[in-house]
């Protein structure tokens, strides 16, 4: 595992400084480090953006999600750090051709201005049901949270939350989404549980220490954000 220190400064956007050179463990795996049964069976496959960046994690990723096409649930979360990439026109190439082999698509107002080059939340939805996702989520921040699918969208307003650290709130989301997929609920209701899951993070000093369970986020969705 590579090193890696984060400043909170500020709190809401801390700065992340990887140390990767000159070959991280995390970009050497290769296409047979999955087994074929494996990667079919898998309900869920998520890849981050940052792993298409370099080495051959990279290229491994891309295959994984050509072989499982979008008969399996495949999500791509835009992540973007821009240290692992040349330019932004790199990161958009890889992100555009992930995203057309995956049926959910997820990232941040930022996030989505770097992997399509629109920073409007409702036309980067629009653009990335085009390009044949069956959900779109883009985080916006105070704003809450848009899901959007052919069929309907969804806006969660955001929980009022005394901000301490903005580390792991992505993580929680994707975990708290996942949870949702696999537990067959209706968009809203994955919508919420995901938005709560990150603000709870961010309410939190600590990243995965602080991850919250599944009674801890209903009451803190029944609180409005409140802690019992």
């Amino acid at each position: 595992t590579p090193v890696v220190l984060a400043s909170q400064d500020p709190p809401e956007d801390p700065k992340i400084i990887f140390h990767r050179q000159p070959h991280a463990p995390d970009t050497q795996l290769t296409v047979g480090d999955i087994d074929s049964e494996t990667l079919q069976s898998a309900k869920i496959f998520w890849v981050s953006a940052c792993s298409l960046s370099s080495g051959e994690t990279g290229k491994s990723a891309i295959a994984w999600l050509n072989q499982r096409g979008r008969n399996s649930e495949s999500i791509i979360d835009l992540d973007y750090r821009p240290s692992f990439w040349p330019n932004i026109e790199a990161a958009r190439v890889a992100a555009q051709e992930a995203i057309a082999m995956c049926t959910i698509a997820i990232g941040n107002i930022a996030e989505c201005q770097v992997a399509l080059g629109i920073s409007d939340p409702q036309e980067a939805a629009t653009e990335l049901l085009k390009r044949g996702v069956r959900i779109a989520i883009v985080k916006m921040g105070g704003d809450g949270v848009l899901l959007a699918t052919a069929q309907e969208r969804i806006v969660i307003a955001p929980l009022a939350i005394k901000l301490v650290c903005g580390l792991g709130a992505g993580d929680a989301f994707g975990g708290a989404l996942v949870h949702g997929l696999l537990s067959g609920w209706e968009l809203k209701q994955i919508g919420e549980f995901a938005n709560a899951a990150g603000a709870y993070l961010a309410s939190e000093l600590m990243c995965s220490d602080a991850m919250p369970t599944i009674e801890i986020l209903n009451n803190f969705i029944d609180t409005g954000g409140k802690r019992l």
